[in-house]
């Protein structure tokens, strides 16, 4: 990890690396607003539940802000309460707009929002996801016939990871669902990344089928599986994050170390948008702690 002294003001930079951070990632001007009025580069969030500490953060990527394009990345986090003397579960959503179409960014907050929202008032994700996608559709419209260039202007279309967990003294209990690449991560106590979406046994076509499709689809069908991990924190992530993890032991270690403990918000969106050659996409992600410090107050 090294640290980035930006002296033009100009640039818009974290002061975060890992490895080489490039030109891009270092002298990259902010630019001018983005071209969807009111749509922030960086949004981030904290919130607390009865044993669990959440950090939020999503961020244009430098590819999107070079080309004047929006952020296409979203996230939402939400509660749900079942009922008096069972726990309370965290719900986290991250969307991933598919960069190729115009308003892919306008599907990633209809759909992080739907799916929490659901998830919220208890909605089984596979119930919730098809419900949402259907909503997608309507909101997307018919594409227009005939001009490919214009469709694409006008399309839109976005992956999903939706979680509900809950902590008990030793675990993570829950339940996720996906459509495309965003993914639900668990860092051990012991420093190791293991990802919980994709990881059933078996090649069952049905579930590998929406590792790359994403909604709306034809009937919103979602991959999903219930998990228990121990100790440890989790993170619901877009591939801006998950791609560099995959791929790089240096992000891994470093990451690892840096969110071991729940950093402050701002930190944490600092660290999150960490130059690294090469990895210029947008980044969301959702970390989920367990809360050490408050574990036994009935506040």
């Amino acid at each position: 990890m090294t640290s980035i002294q930006v002296g033009d003001p100009r640039v818009a930079a974290s002061p975060f690396a890992i490895g080489d951070p490039g030109r891009a990632g270092t002298e990259l001007p902010a630019g001018p607003p983005g071209v969807r009025v009111g749509q922030s580069d960086v949004e981030f969030s904290a919130a607390s539940l009865p044993g669990m500490v959440v950090r939020a953060v999503t961020m244009r990527g430098l590819l999107h802000r070079a080309n004047e394009q929006p952020r296409q990345d979203a996230f939402a986090i939400a509660r749900h309460h079942p009922a008096p003397d069972t726990p309370a579960r965290a719900v986290a959503v991250v969307c991933d707009g598919v960069g190729s179409l115009g308003r892919s960014d306008e599907a990633a907050v209809l759909v992080s929002r739907r799916l929490a929202e659901l998830g919220a008032s208890g909605a089984a994700w596979p119930d919730a996801f098809p419900a949402v996608n259907e909503e997608l559709r309507a909101f997307a419209g018919e594409p227009p016939r005939g001009d490919a260039r214009e469709a694409a202007r006008l399309g839109m279309a976005t992956t999903a990871v939706a979680v509900a967990v809950h902590r008990t003294a030793e675990e993570w209990i829950g339940e996720v669902a996906w459509v495309g690449d965003s993914s639900l991560w668990h860092l051990g106590d012991d420093g190791r990344w293991t990802a919980i979406t994709g990881t059933a046994e078996g090649d069952d076509d049905d579930f590998h089928s929406t590792a790359v499709r994403p909604m709306p689809t034809a009937d919103g069908a979602c991959a999903f599986q219930n998990f228990r991990v121990p100790a440890g924190a989790l993170f619901v992530m877009s591939d801006g994050i998950a791609n560099p993890l995959k791929w790089c032991d240096d992000v891994r270690a470093t990451l690892a170390h840096w969110w071991e403990r729940p950093p402050d918000p701002f930190t944490f969106a600092a660290q999150a948008a960490f130059a690294r050659k090469s990895h210029v996409d947008d980044r969301t992600v959702v970390g989920i702690w367990p809360d050490e410090v408050g574990a036994g107050d009935p506040a």
